[in-house]
């Protein structure tokens, strides 16, 4: 079943020694009624097709991990 998901894509500067001009996607996204949550994928191996599969491992994550309600 097909979600639509709010994205939203910044590139930061992520400098190693062996890659000083190495940048990250931090990929900002919400779904439904889950709060936003963000991927990361280096700007090298940033696609489209990636971004999806990383934004749905993470949702079939988060869905999978059980809440629990606390009485404070």
């Amino acid at each position: 079943m097909a979600q639509e998901v709010r994205v939203r894509r910044v590139l930061l500067p992520t400098p190693t020694i062996d890659e000083p001009e190495r940048k990250i996607y931090q990929i900002e996204y919400q779904v439904g009624e889950l709060p936003p949550a963000f991927v990361y994928i280096p700007e090298k191996e940033w696609t489209k097709e990636k971004e999806a599969k990383a934004i749905k491992a993470d949702m079939e994550k988060r869905l999978e991990t059980p809440g629990e309600t606390i009485t404070i």
